[in-house]
């Protein structure tokens, strides 16, 4: 089993004051996620949960309530491969309901959204979930959250610097694929072909000559990186826009374009692990976000 990962955001509301203040616990400032626009991506008949935690930041009690407004699926709203539901606590339901704790000032609530694509989605998939928040007290005061889903098939890579030979282990076995050119170092950054990396973790690769940009796109989520430019662009969905500083920029080498693992990988939803002994890294993908009912 996936190691479980913690990935919170909170939001505090204000009752009286008719604001909502938006700040993130937990997440890397290198992920530049939204506040309230998340992406996983999940392979097949794995769910996976967004989790955001309420806390009520005035003198006065009240509840939580959410609709679900929007189940956009392959095959419609109620396509029979993918469910999903929300939890306030340990409270779960389908499509509206109303926390059981009232909260009381500086009280806090946890609530997340569980996602499942069933054994009949397919790979290459995307979906995209959105609900209203609010306090009952006020429901004017109403927030949206959209999760943003990408079937993809669960796979591992493990690359040695400066050695050609990747291992790949997938649903379907492990099999070792031989680069033209091997993985590096720069400004203690691995470095690995823009292609290779990209089509190991489902995305589809474009690029822009004339910008000399590179793009990668996995479901609703398309990222930019720029050949010797220290920035990456990250769109979501409509609503989310955001550019990156990165401490080393994609390069060229022997006739090939190198972007920085970590970056790629971890805004596409993986996780990375480091072997100094052995110089290895190994991309996990996805990482997988559970939930306790899961």
């Amino acid at each position: 089993m996936r190691r479980v990962i913690t990935l919170v955001l909170i939001l505090s509301f204000i009752v009286a004051g008719g604001m909502s203040l938006f700040a993130q616990l937990g997440v890397s400032s290198q992920r530049a996620l939204s506040e309230t626009d998340m992406f996983m991506p999940l392979p097949p008949d794995e769910d996976g949960s967004a989790y955001f935690y309420f806390t009520n930041r005035t003198r006065r009690a009240t509840t939580l309530s959410a609709r679900i407004t929007e189940k956009n699926f392959p095959g419609g709203p109620s396509d029979p491969n993918w469910f999903v539901q929300f939890c306030f606590s340990n409270v779960c339901y389908l499509d509206e309901g109303e926390s059981l704790v009232r909260l009381q000032p500086n009280q806090r609530e946890e609530m997340h959204i569980m996602v499942l694509p069933m054994a009949g989605a397919k790979i290459g998939e995307k979906a995209s979930i959105s609900m209203d928040v609010w306090p009952t007290s006020d429901p004017n005061m109403k927030e949206t959250f959209t999760v943003y889903v990408a079937v993809v098939e669960k796979t591992e890579l493990k690359m040695v610097i400066d050695s050609n030979q990747v291992g790949v282990k997938t649903e379907a076995g492990s099999q070792n694929v031989t680069l033209d050119v091997s993985p590096f170092i720069v400004a203690g950054r691995t470095m690995a072909p823009l292609r290779f990396i990209g089509e190991q973790l489902g995305a589809e690769i474009g690029w822009d000559n004339n910008q000399r940009r590179v793009t990668y796109t996995l479901g609703h989520m398309d990222l930019y990186f720029w050949v010797d430019q220290r920035r990456a662009q990250i769109n979501l969905g409509p609503r989310f826009k955001r550019e990156v500083a990165l401490d080393v920029a994609p390069i060229i080498r022997e006739a090939r374009t190198f972007v920085p693992v970590r970056y790629v990988s971890e805004f596409l939803g993986a996780e990375i692990g480091w072997d100094n002994a052995t110089r290895t890294v190994t991309v996990d993908f996805p990482r997988i976000v559970k939930s306790e009912l899961g």
